[in-house]
């Protein structure tokens, strides 16, 4: 575990802050130093959580941009049926 003694692991962020205000610069440092380990801590299970998210979000994406390709295919099948039906009712219009 971190080098920092168990009172400061065990104190709050309200009491690091104010010994840290309190001027006396070893102890400041100490306290500084186990702030900053809890914030880097806090950012990383923050940015676990938006990379969980971010790949929901990118599998949905994937999902509609091949719905997507599966309803231009229909449109494109539809539109070529229609052209067939088309030159075949009327085949005097296109010679």
């Amino acid at each position: 575990m971190p080098n920092f003694s168990p009172n400061l692991e065990d104190a709050s962020d309200d009491q690091l802050k104010q010994g840290i205000n309190e001027h006396n610069p070893h102890f400041a440092q100490l306290e500084s130093d186990e702030l900053s380990r809890r914030v880097f801590l806090r950012l990383e299970d923050i940015i676990s959580i938006f990379n969980k998210k971010s790949s929901e979000q990118t599998e949905k994406l994937i999902q509609l941009t091949w719905i997507i390709v599966g309803l231009t295919v229909v449109m494109v099948i539809g539109l070529i049926i229609q052209i067939v039906i088309a030159l075949n009712l009327f085949p005097v219009i296109f010679l």
